[in-house]
């Protein structure tokens, strides 16, 4: 991945003038990856949230009753949504909306190389996922926020049992962005999903991860710190349709 004109590899964010940013996609996401970016070349004892995302996500099911892909909504913290729409054309009510649909574009594009920061797995065992689709950014500007929505399939539709379990974590491996549930409605079961479904989030207590982390995860460059701070939803169904 190359870095915007002016960043130099290995240094902060911060230290990239806003000048050096001003092409027009460079200003858009590559915020977002930089911050990754560094994090990952930096110690990571020095690893703490620069982006804060909030979060929803839903379930669908094919029509038998699998798990066929998740509806994932990210809520930009303030800082980075003045950021991502600066210079954008402001129509009365929003921005213009071919900017938001090439901005939702390019966030995607580069945020496959991470598979946009969602495992999934049952058992311990990974299930793979595709290309995410149907990407949207959307302006609230009641609240300054701005949000992208995705759908992200799995390569093959998967069921839930009590017995396996699906589960699934969504974080920045780095921990330079915080992406946490909200408070509301965090999780959904789509309509169509099988009886006896259900969906339970475990949110992990920050400030106990932290006294609990081993040394390792600070000394250790290919630490996944975010892993640790990720809440895990753990999809089950009792019975499916046939």
């Amino acid at each position: 991945m190359s870095l915007p004109a002016g960043a130099v590899p290995g240094r902060p964010f911060g230290q990239v003038s806003k000048a050096s940013m001003q092409s027009w996609f460079a200003r858009l996401f590559s915020f977002f990856v930089l911050l990754v970016v560094a994090n990952l070349l930096a110690p990571p004892a020095s690893a703490h949230p620069h982006v804060y995302i909030d979060m929803k996500t839903a379930f669908h099911f094919d029509d038998q009753g699998r798990l066929e892909s998740l509806r994932i909504t990210w809520i930009f913290d303030e800082f980075y949504s003045a950021f991502a729409v600066d210079g954008a054309t402001w129509t009365g009510s929003t921005y213009d909306e071919k900017f938001l649909s090439a901005l939702a574009e390019e966030n995607l594009k580069n945020l496959a190389e991470w598979n946009y920061f969602t495992e999934v797995t049952s058992r311990g065992v990974a299930i793979e996922t595709g290309k995410a689709t149907d990407g949207i950014s959307t302006w609230d500007d009641e609240t300054g926020r701005l949000s992208l929505t995705f759908s992200l399939p799995l390569k093959e539709a998967h069921t839930a049992t009590p017995e396996a379990p699906v589960n699934v974590r969504i974080f920045d491996p780095s921990y330079y962005i915080s992406i946490d549930y909200l408070p509301d409605a965090p999780v959904s079961l789509a309509g169509g999903s099988p009886e006896g479904c259900a969906a339970a989030i475990n949110v992990p207590e920050v400030e106990q991860v932290w006294t609990n982390l081993p040394e390792s995860a600070f000394t250790d460059p290919n630490s996944s710190l975010g892993a640790n701070f990720a809440s895990t939803v753990t999809l089950t169904c009792k019975s499916g349709k046939s």
